[in-house]
């Protein structure tokens, strides 16, 4: 009896770990149960020069991969059969496929630094997610390596923003169009936290308390923008702000 039931105690613990394991650790999120067939327009410009996107990427023996281009129109495919999920569609699974270099600061041989800088559009918007970003369709992505101009009069606008449960101190962050923005997040709070600025792709690291992180970019287009906490029911408690690009 003793035996069976060190047996039985030992199955249960297995059982426990194997099912929390896979309850505790989140699954990207599905796009499509059934296919998909996007397209996304992608263009790259280094130091002046429009690079060219090879036709059949992708497409060189069988089976050819879900992420590919037909033609030299810049055109990416993306046609999936089953089960799609968000990872499968990030543009950096199209540089790996392409077997080219592309993160939040190079693209190809060249990267982030005297030579010049990275930037990346997505639909006449600077987006901070690189090769993150889940390409959707219809998209036109405009990747762009270029020298720095003017630096001597950008202005850098550095702020600190504070946060605890369930709130940002400041919550209003205003900033002009063409400012270099430095934000940097501390947590003031029990809790972990973050802070997310939806329409941009930028976000800092989840922190706990006492500790900070900073994230910088340069604010291009004009509106109003939500900052908020993307840690589960944060932002649904009040844990949100505004940016105001004017």
């Amino acid at each position: 009896m003793r035996i069976i039931l060190i047996f039985g105690a030992i199955f249960l613990t297995i059982a426990v770990w194997f099912f929390w394991g896979k309850i505790s650790t989140p699954e990207p999120e599905i796009i499509a149960q059934n296919g998909l067939h996007w397209h996304a327009h992608l263009s790259i410009n280094i130091l002046g020069e429009a690079k060219d996107i090879p036709a059949g990427i992708g497409l060189a023996g069988l089976p050819h991969k879900p992420i590919h281009t037909h033609d030299r129109d810049n055109l990416i495919h993306l046609e999936f059969s089953g089960l799609v999920r968000e990872d499968d569609l990030r543009l950096g699974q199209f540089f790996r496929i392409w077997g080219k270099t592309f993160s939040k600061d190079c693209i190809f041989d060249k990267c982030t630094g005297p030579e010049g800088k990275l930037t990346m559009l997505v639909n006449g918007k600077e987006n901070f997610e690189f090769e993150n970003y889940l390409m959707r369709d219809g998209d036109k992505i405009e990747i762009i390596f270029k020298k720095e101009e003017g630096i001597a009069g950008v202005v850098v606008k550095e702020i600190m923003v504070v946060g605890t449960e369930f709130a940002f101190s400041p919550s209003t962050i205003s900033v002009k169009a063409g400012d270099l923005v430095k934000i940097t997040f501390q947590n003031n709070g029990n809790a972990p936290h973050n802070l997310v600025i939806e329409g941009l792709g930028i976000s800092t690291k989840t922190i706990n308390f006492g500790q900070t992180d900073t994230v910088q970019f340069t604010a291009l287009n004009s509106g109003t923008y939500t900052i908020f906490c993307s840690i589960p029911g944060h932002r649904a408690a009040g844990m949100m702000g505004s940016l105001m690009v004017e």
